[in-house]
Protein backbone atom coordinates (compact mmCIF):
# COMPACT_ATOMS: atom_id res chain seq x y z
CA UNK A 1 0.00 0.00 0.00
CA UNK A 2 1.01 3.60 -0.95
CA UNK A 3 1.38 6.23 1.03
CA UNK A 4 -0.52 9.22 -0.10
CA UNK A 5 1.54 12.85 -0.05
CA UNK A 6 -1.64 13.93 2.85
CA UNK A 7 -0.78 10.84 5.23
CA UNK A 8 2.99 11.54 5.23
CA UNK A 9 1.95 15.52 5.98
CA UNK A 10 -0.63 14.08 8.31
CA UNK A 11 2.20 12.40 10.16
CA UNK A 12 4.59 14.83 10.60
CA UNK A 13 2.18 17.20 11.80
CA UNK A 14 1.46 14.65 14.69
CA UNK A 15 5.07 14.42 15.27
CA UNK A 16 5.05 18.13 15.90
CA UNK A 17 2.47 18.56 18.22
CA UNK A 18 3.41 15.52 20.22
CA UNK A 19 7.59 17.45 20.15
CA UNK A 20 5.71 20.98 21.37
CA UNK A 21 3.87 19.39 24.32
CA UNK A 22 6.84 17.30 25.47
CA UNK A 23 9.13 21.03 25.47
CA UNK A 24 5.80 22.24 26.98
CA UNK A 25 5.39 19.58 30.11
CA UNK A 26 9.09 18.60 30.83
CA UNK A 27 10.06 21.66 32.18
CA UNK A 28 6.89 21.12 34.11
CA UNK A 29 7.24 17.84 35.62
CA UNK A 30 11.04 18.26 35.93
CA UNK A 31 10.45 21.03 38.82
CA UNK A 32 7.51 18.84 40.09
CA UNK A 33 10.20 16.13 40.77
CA UNK A 34 12.51 18.21 42.55
CA UNK A 35 9.98 19.86 44.70
CA UNK A 36 9.27 16.23 45.88
CA UNK A 37 12.46 15.50 46.21
CA UNK A 38 13.59 18.85 47.96
CA UNK A 39 10.36 18.50 50.32
CA UNK A 40 10.85 15.00 51.22
CA UNK A 41 14.74 15.27 52.21
CA UNK A 42 13.34 18.60 54.11
CA UNK A 43 11.14 16.34 56.48
CA UNK A 44 13.43 13.55 56.42
CA UNK A 45 15.73 15.80 58.28
CA UNK A 46 12.94 17.55 60.39
CA UNK A 47 12.28 14.29 61.40
CA UNK A 48 15.51 13.49 62.81
CA UNK A 49 16.07 16.53 64.60
CA UNK A 50 12.85 15.97 66.23
CA UNK A 51 14.41 12.97 67.19
CA UNK A 52 17.72 14.11 68.47
CA UNK A 53 16.04 16.95 70.66
CA UNK A 54 13.73 14.13 71.87
CA UNK A 55 17.38 12.72 72.87
CA UNK A 56 19.37 15.64 74.25
CA UNK A 57 16.01 16.03 76.59
CA UNK A 58 15.91 12.74 77.80
CA UNK A 59 19.47 12.97 79.04
CA UNK A 60 18.73 16.17 80.37
CA UNK A 61 16.33 15.13 82.81
CA UNK A 62 18.34 12.29 84.21
CA UNK A 63 20.39 13.24 87.46
CA UNK A 64 23.75 14.06 87.35
CA UNK A 65 23.23 14.99 83.41
CA UNK A 66 26.26 17.10 82.00
CA UNK A 67 26.03 19.59 78.71
CA UNK A 68 28.98 17.04 76.98
CA UNK A 69 26.42 14.09 77.93
CA UNK A 70 23.87 15.85 76.53
CA UNK A 71 25.21 17.29 73.62
CA UNK A 72 26.65 13.50 72.93
CA UNK A 73 23.53 12.29 73.18
CA UNK A 74 22.23 14.59 70.40
CA UNK A 75 25.02 13.77 68.13
CA UNK A 76 24.59 9.90 68.64
CA UNK A 77 20.86 10.26 67.98
CA UNK A 78 21.82 11.63 64.67
CA UNK A 79 23.74 8.89 63.84
CA UNK A 80 25.17 9.05 60.13
CA UNK A 81 23.75 12.21 58.98
CA UNK A 82 25.50 14.59 56.77
CA UNK A 83 24.63 17.36 59.19
CA UNK A 84 25.52 15.69 62.43
CA UNK A 85 28.31 18.30 63.31
CA UNK A 86 26.57 21.06 62.08
CA UNK A 87 23.91 21.02 64.52
CA UNK A 88 23.64 24.34 67.57
CA UNK A 89 22.04 22.46 71.18
CA UNK A 90 20.35 24.80 73.40
CA UNK A 91 19.79 24.09 76.88
CA UNK A 92 17.18 26.08 78.80
CA UNK A 93 16.95 27.21 81.71
CA UNK A 94 21.18 27.90 82.13
CA UNK A 95 20.99 26.87 85.16
CA UNK A 96 19.37 23.46 84.55
CA UNK A 97 21.59 21.41 86.27
CA UNK A 98 20.57 22.95 89.73
CA UNK A 99 16.61 22.91 89.08
CA UNK A 100 14.34 20.38 91.46
CA UNK A 101 12.73 17.67 90.65
CA UNK A 102 9.81 18.44 88.41
CA UNK A 103 10.79 21.53 86.77
CA UNK A 104 11.20 21.71 82.99
CA UNK A 105 14.07 21.69 80.87
CA UNK A 106 14.16 22.31 77.45
CA UNK A 107 16.78 20.82 74.60
CA UNK A 108 16.78 23.34 71.44
CA UNK A 109 18.34 21.60 68.48
CA UNK A 110 18.76 23.90 65.08
CA UNK A 111 20.88 23.60 61.66
CA UNK A 112 20.48 25.55 58.61
CA UNK A 113 17.85 23.74 56.41
CA UNK A 114 20.52 23.81 53.33
CA UNK A 115 23.26 21.97 55.26
CA UNK A 116 20.42 19.07 56.21
CA UNK A 117 18.47 18.87 52.68
CA UNK A 118 18.83 18.94 49.32
CA UNK A 119 18.61 22.51 48.10
CA UNK A 120 17.11 21.72 44.52
CA UNK A 121 15.03 24.35 43.91
CA UNK A 122 17.74 27.17 44.74
CA UNK A 123 17.43 29.00 41.16
CA UNK A 124 13.24 29.69 42.06
CA UNK A 125 13.24 32.53 43.91
CA UNK A 126 11.25 31.77 47.55
CA UNK A 127 11.52 28.47 47.12
CA UNK A 128 15.36 27.95 48.59
CA UNK A 129 16.45 26.56 51.75
CA UNK A 130 19.08 29.26 52.07
CA UNK A 131 18.74 31.40 55.16
CA UNK A 132 16.48 29.22 56.69
CA UNK A 133 16.74 26.75 59.63
CA UNK A 134 15.11 23.50 60.78
CA UNK A 135 14.70 23.87 64.58
CA UNK A 136 13.51 20.56 67.32
CA UNK A 137 12.54 21.45 70.67
CA UNK A 138 11.62 19.12 73.43
CA UNK A 139 10.49 19.79 77.04
CA UNK A 140 10.56 17.15 79.92
CA UNK A 141 10.32 17.58 83.44
CA UNK A 142 13.79 16.88 85.80
CA UNK A 143 13.79 13.90 87.76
Amino acid sequence: MQTTFRQTFRNRRRRAVLSLELVLVLPVLLLVLLAIFQMSTYLLATQAIQAAALAGAREATLPGASAEGIEHSVHRALGGWRFRDDVDVTIRPDDWASLPSGEGVSVTVRVDADKAAINSLAILPGLSLEGKDITGQYVMRKE
